[in-house]
């Protein structure tokens, strides 16, 4: 998670105090009506990775909020790029998320836009329970997977929810209707990158 402290309450929506709440999360609770954030990390993707669909008015925005370098980890590329994207890369990691550089909003049509705000912003989605606790079913076990924690933010109010690796546990130990949300949100924001 991003820097702060949050209140953890097992298959609960986290509560978030105001002062944990990073800069750029502040900045949308401040100009958008309602903002969903769906921040992805794990031991190998520690920066922050973020999708952002935000509503203001009648307008929606895709914004992401990701290295540029991330793809090039690992891969040699000449004339000393390797050494100068990795330093990029440590920078990225080190910049509190904000309003900065790596903020970019996405070219999506706004009829698409509207279209999965509908399909994402309902009751349900709201309402989604925490599971980031780690399963205890030994037949269902993974490590280094990948966190996804959803942001829920509005101009009064902040929460979060976070599920491990929910692709491999709504295989491994069956349906769940809080993952199943989670993974169609991921799944429905990412589809708006693809063009």
């Amino acid at each position: 998670m991003l820097g702060g402290v949050f209140c953890h309450q097992p298959h609960a929506a986290a509560v978030v105090q105001e002062e944990s709440v990073p800069p750029l999360y502040r900045f949308f609770q401040q100009h958008y009506d309602s903002t969903i954030v769906c921040q992805q990390n794990s031991a190998w993707n520690q920066g922050p990775d973020m999708l952002i669909l935000a509503k203001q008015g009648q307008q929606v925005y895709l914004f992401t909020y990701r290295s540029p370098y991330k793809l090039m980890q690992g891969r040699h590329v000449p004339g000393g790029l390797t050494q100068q994207f990795s330093q990029q890369e440590a920078r990225f990691r080190a910049t509190q998320p904000d309003t900065n550089q790596y903020l970019l909003l996405q070219p999506v049509t706004p009829a698409k836009l509207k279209q999965t705000w509908k399909s994402l912003h309902t009751p349900r989605l709201w309402q989604v329970q925490d599971m980031a606790a780690r399963s205890t079913n030994t037949q269902c076990l993974i490590e280094d997977a990948e966190t996804v924690t959803l942001w829920f933010l509005t101009r009064r109010n902040s929460r979060n929810v976070s599920f491990y690796a929910p692709e491999f546990y709504e295989k491994c130990e069956g349906a769940d209707a809080n993952r199943r949300q989670v993974i169609r949100t991921r799944t429905e924001l990412e589809t708006l990158l693809k063009r």
